[in-house]
């Protein structure tokens, strides 16, 4: 039995206060004795749960909504 997970991208996200996090997913996906199904994991890079609410907005499970940040507007390295 394997169970494979597979980092698909990061999502750069802030809070209303303006502190930012970077929130990593994953995917899951259980072998095809177990029900093939996907299931998506998402936390911030310091290991906190977090929750999808839909249209660019999360929830920490510690309850602070985050906001996605456009593509353009994240911070470039060595810019």
């Amino acid at each position: 039995m394997t169970i494979s997970i597979r980092r698909l991208t990061d999502v750069l996200a802030t809070t209303e206060s303006g502190r930012l996090y970077r929130i990593e997913v994953f995917s899951q996906a259980n072998p095809p004795a177990y029900a093939a199904t996907i299931r998506y994991i998402l936390r911030t890079s310091e290991g906190e749960g977090v929750i999808a609410l839909g249209d660019r907005r999360y929830r920490l499970k510690s309850g602070e909504v985050l906001t996605a940040l456009a593509p353009s507007a994240a911070p470039r390295p060595g810019v």
